[in-house]
């Protein structure tokens, strides 16, 4: 259990940095692999923190990508 906490803490740490999705990608894949062999405790944390990882990972996605939105929006104008 304390692995895992751990685990989050990591994952948590990773998911405030929008610009690096790649090693937030990766320790969930490891985590996801774990899931087997986790009891149905450490199972319900890990879905009660993936429920909120998701609402970072929206806000991470609105922060990377939400000024290409606005370009293609309001037509891209180059200024020189």
């Amino acid at each position: 259990m304390e692995n895992l906490k751990e685990k989050l803490k990591e994952l948590e740490r990773l998911s405030l940095d929008p610009f690096k999705p790649e090693a937030l990608r990766e320790e969930l894949e490891n985590i996801m692999k774990s899931i087997p062999k986790m009891s149905k405790e450490e199972r319900e944390e890990l879905l009660r923190f993936l429920q909120k990882l998701e609402k970072r990972v929206e806000e991470n996605y609105r922060i990377c990508f939400g000024w290409i939105e606005e370009v293609f929006k309001g037509g891209f104008r180059r200024q020189v």
